[in-house]
């Protein structure tokens, strides 16, 4: 799945306001750019998969923030 792929899915979980998917794609979208070295955009996505994963009340909120702290996004 490419970046454009996952930015389409995004749209789409947004209009359906699929938390879940949200967290997922954002994730995603996330460690996919840190894998391309483009940490500051990997970090962008991931702070929004963050926020979802509150919001959504996931474990997944746990994992994220490892990443982010890992990257000094986050305390």
């Amino acid at each position: 799945m490419t970046l454009a792929d996952l930015d389409a899915a995004l749209l789409q979980a947004h209009a359906d306001y699929d938390l879940d998917r949200l967290v997922t794609l954002y994730q995603k979208a996330g460690l996919s750019c840190i894998d391309a070295n483009d940490v500051d955009a990997g970090c962008f996505y991931l702070t929004h998969a963050y926020i979802f994963a509150l919001e959504a009340g996931t474990s997944k909120a746990r994992e994220i923030h490892k990443v982010l702290v890992s990257y000094g996004r986050e305390e």
